[in-house]
């Protein structure tokens, strides 16, 4: 009977082993865990930083950086080359973003491989396949991000891998206007243009003039001459829109304060566009020059 009782308890053992039933997690195990995926693109000591990183433990950030001499520079997560520095922007961790920063990692870090490009304009270049955690800081809607990397060395100057400045990608991400400010302050060409013009060309165009007035302030040029896709003749937009844009009630005194600022730079109402006087018509809003006064 008590060999039986033995077999029946080995067998229990056995089974427990291989179904894997062990004993409940410890804290420390919940510790190595993360709540957003690191496993599936970081492995070994860099996965131990992105989860120290996502979870803002800054002593061992501080351990495995400096005492293990884990080199987050070097490690890009799988399939999508994201750099670990990038990896506490994208979990929102701030505390851990700056503990790494001031452990030495490079706000700049980058996989290095690139994409030749050929359009069909003839443009096209050499771009970066993968993108860096600037990329990243400037679509969030939280500047502390992007004013950490900043702070620690960031260039405002990147690029992403479709050349396209980091203003623009805060523009196009739901008007992040926060992160466009904090760019240009920080050092970011003012006239740096995309496919779509320069920041003031994107605001002065949807009648953002609480922006246009900013930029004009800190120094964009609204002279830029184009030919208008509804007209073969010149002009230009930035301070056609300023002139003749239909705004709204609550974008009319920044608008006001635009057109002055031409008129005090000796910069004259040109002729109304076509795209403008349609744009007019279709919000009713009076669309002959002579029913429109300055501002």
């Amino acid at each position: 009977m008590l060999l039986s009782f033995s077999r029946w308890a080995t067998a229990l053992l056995i089974l427990a082993t291989l179904s894997g039933c062990a004993a409940p997690l410890s804290a420390s195990d919940d510790n190595r865990r993360s709540e957003h995926g690191a496993e599936r693109r970081f492995e070994g000591k860099g996965l131990e930083l992105a989860i120290a990183a996502e979870r803002g433990q800054t002593d061992v950030i501080r351990r495995l950086m400096r005492d293990e001499k884990v080199d987050p520079d070097t490690i890009f997560a799988r399939d999508e080359g994201l750099p670990l520095i990038a990896w506490p922007v994208y979990t929102r961790s701030p505390e851990g973003l700056k503990a790494m920063l001031d452990n030495g990692a490079d706000p700049n870090a980058r996989r290095p491989e690139y994409v030749d490009k050929q359009y069909k304009d003839g443009s096209g270049g050499r771009y970066f396949t993968y993108e860096n955690a600037m990329v990243y800081a400037a679509q969030e809607e939280n500047p502390i991000y992007l004013r950490l990397l900043l702070d620690h060395g960031g260039d405002p100057n990147t690029r992403n891998g479709n050349d396209e400045p980091l203003t623009y990608i805060a523009f196009i991400k739901q008007n992040q206007w926060q992160n466009v400010k904090l760019l240009i302050e920080r050092g970011a060409d003012i006239h740096g243009a995309s496919w779509s013009g320069r920041p003031i060309d994107w605001y002065s165009g949807r009648g953002g003039f609480e922006q246009t007035y900013w930029l004009l302030q800190h120094g964009a040029d609204p002279t830029k001459i184009t030919r208008g896709a509804d007209s073969k003749r010149d002009y230009t937009p930035v301070i056609a829109d300023i002139y003749w844009h239909p705004g709204s009630p609550a974008t009319t005194e920044w608008q006001r304060k635009c057109q002055h600022w031409l008129r005090d730079k000796g910069i004259p109402r040109p002729p109304m566009p076509e795209h403008l006087r349609d744009m007019r018509k279709a919000f009713k809003f009076p669309y002959e020059e002579k029913d429109i006064p300055p501002l």
